[in-house]
């Protein structure tokens, strides 16, 4: 599994006090630019960017639909992404597919998208069906986080990404189950069929959350062959 690492500066301040030595552990680099003000993203781009020379890049909004930080509407969203891509070129673009369906046709030229899906409530009944609908899309990756309430929801989650992953041995599927709860599903990709995994630096750790050190040691116990 790649190792993912978000980083989630609310300023051009903190985009110079991130310690570049921290990143390079990771495998990627997911710049979570809705901790900015939407008027201040393009103008600290160059700065992440910089700090994030030579590492793969992924560039995210998370919107408050999806449990992130920002309020904002589709056409705001999508100008947004597709005027950062052209400049700086992320090497993928995360796009919140089912909140943002209706401007979808306006991201069909880049090839390199993460259709994502976040549920930070639940783990809904029609799982299979929303991961279904993102995987006919064919696009780079597949992502979908979602909220467990029991044991069980961790377990099919983790059972629906190999199933996928067995139908579809060519799509990138990244899943998490989140919270607590959900910390196995962090760590079983190799199992599971989910090619990355998402971990954190020591002061932004959420729940559920591993640190990339921590990480790096659990997956290589995991995926070394004795």
């Amino acid at each position: 599994m790649k190792i993912v690492l978000p980083i989630m500066p609310r300023s051009i301040e903190e985009v110079a006090s991130i310690d570049r030595e921290k990143l390079m552990d990771a495998d990627m680099i997911e710049w979570r630019a809705d901790y900015l003000p939407k008027d201040q993203i393009l103008s600290v781009a160059a700065a992440v960017f910089e700090l994030c020379a030579g590492l793969e890049v992924i560039f995210t909004i998370r919107t408050r639909e999806e449990g992130g930080q920002m309020t904002i509407s589709s056409e705001e969203y999508v100008a947004l992404i597709k005027e950062v891509a052209h400049i700086y070129q992320p090497d993928y673009l995360d796009f919140e597919y089912f909140t943002h369906k209706d401007v979808f046709s306006e991201m069909l030229e880049f090839p390199n998208l993460i259709l994502s899906y976040h549920n930070v409530e639940e783990t809904p009944e029609n799982f299979m069906e929303l991961m279904s609908e993102l995987t006919s899309l064919s696009p780079a990756v597949v992502k979908m986080a979602v909220m467990p309430k029991t044991e069980q929801d961790v377990l099919d989650m983790m059972n629906f990404t190999r199933g996928f992953k067995t139908l579809n041995a060519e799509q990138v599927f990244v899943t998490v189950s989140l919270g607590e709860l959900g910390k196995i599903s962090r760590l079983a990709g190799h199992i599971t069929g989910s090619s990355w995994t998402y971990a954190s630096l020591e002061e932004n750790k959420a729940p559920g959350q591993i640190t990339i050190s921590h990480m790096k040691q659990f997956l290589q116990v995991l995926e070394t062959k004795e």
